[in-house]
């Protein structure tokens, strides 16, 4: 597995970059070592990278030489434009409408796509920093062993769960909140054999909630209109399939993570599920769909009308 390390190594000739280990974040201390690459580098006061070809404390601790065909590959940034088995998966982020730009300027800034491939287990630091704010995360990979990504903070320990992929060259899209502290980390695990690839984008290339959306697997939209309610159907594509919906609103930089709001999930048939929608700009996430799904607001029903949870039937409450 490529570990985080500290010291520095020469980067590989080429467009892409390869990342063996990444020393830790901005800030005091000698854990950080910048060598500046073409474009404009890290800072040693901690100033943010945008320079895709900059260096940040690049070290081994996977050994040297060409990685064969069941070794890990470090992770390395790399140009969609080359081409690859995760080319056409790969689609450039399209350009908001300005109702979607104007939603999405409280939920996260605008950078270009960041895309990283390698094969085999993995820790590593990309070296842009993207603003603060949440942003996408795709990823895919080959093979159909265990696959499983996290965000790391700087010290190397789970700060997101991103879930897994139990599907070869599919892409799952997740959102995450990110700060502009730190450069973002990732831990990826799975066999030295599978490759894979992870892009992040900015949230405001992601289609709109409406009225209505249908889509299949993973999916992240944007709802801008007011409160209401979330109706969540799934036709599974396997035994014992799983719907789960959550919602990710505006929070202020800085301020401790709240936990996503449960819009909606099920379990077994029926396989539909109604969950309250809050008032947009709301980020809705469809975390786990095993098939196709379709997700339809409607307008809130007076208390009156909704009917009684478990307890509430219990003790003959109404209402949820």
């Amino acid at each position: 597995m490529t570990e985080i390390s500290k010291g520095e190594g020469p980067p590989d000739p080429g467009r892409a970059r390869r990342i063996e280990g990444v020393g830790k974040s901005p800030g005091p201390g000698p854990d950080r070592h910048t060598a500046p690459g073409p474009g404009t580098g890290s800072a040693a006061d901690g100033t943010p990278s945008t320079g895709a070809g900059s260096s940040v404390g690049v070290g081994s601790s996977a050994g040297s030489g060409p990685a064969g065909e069941g070794t890990a590959r470090p992770p390395h940034r790399i140009d969609p434009a080359d081409g690859g088995w995760w080319a056409d998966p790969i689609a450039p982020s399209t350009a908001p409408t300005a109702e979607a730009a104007a939603a999405v300027a409280g939920l996260g800034g605008t950078f270009e796509d960041l895309v990283y491939a390698g094969r085999g287990g993995a820790r590593f630091a990309m070296a842009e920093t993207v603003p603060h704010g949440y942003v996408l995360v795709e990823f895919a990979r080959t093979g159909r062993g265990h696959f499983d990504l996290d965000s790391i903070d700087w010290d190397g320990r789970p700060a997101v769960d991103l879930g897994d992929s139990d599907t070869s060259r599919r892409f799952e899209r997740r959102v995450m909140w990110c700060d502009n502290l730190y450069p973002l980390r990732f831990r990826v695990d799975c066999d030295d054999r599978a490759e894979w690839v992870i892009v992040i984008r900015p949230v405001a290339g992601v289609r709109p909630l409406g009225e209505a959306a249908t889509g299949r697997g993973t999916e992240v939209l944007l709802h801008t209109g007011a409160a209401g309610e979330l109706v969540s159907r799934l036709s599974p594509s396997k035994p014992h399939a799983s719907l789960r919906v959550r919602g990710h609103g505006p929070r202020r930089p800085g301020a401790p993570a709240p936990s996503p709001a449960p819009l909606g999930t099920t379990y077994g048939p029926p396989l539909r599920a109604t969950g309250r929608l809050p008032e947009g700009p709301l980020l809705v996430e469809v975390r786990e769909a095993d098939g196709d799904w379709s997700l339809e607001v409607r307008e809130p029903r007076p208390r009156e009308e909704r009917r009684p949870g478990f307890w509430g039937r219990l003790f003959g409450r109404r209402g949820y």
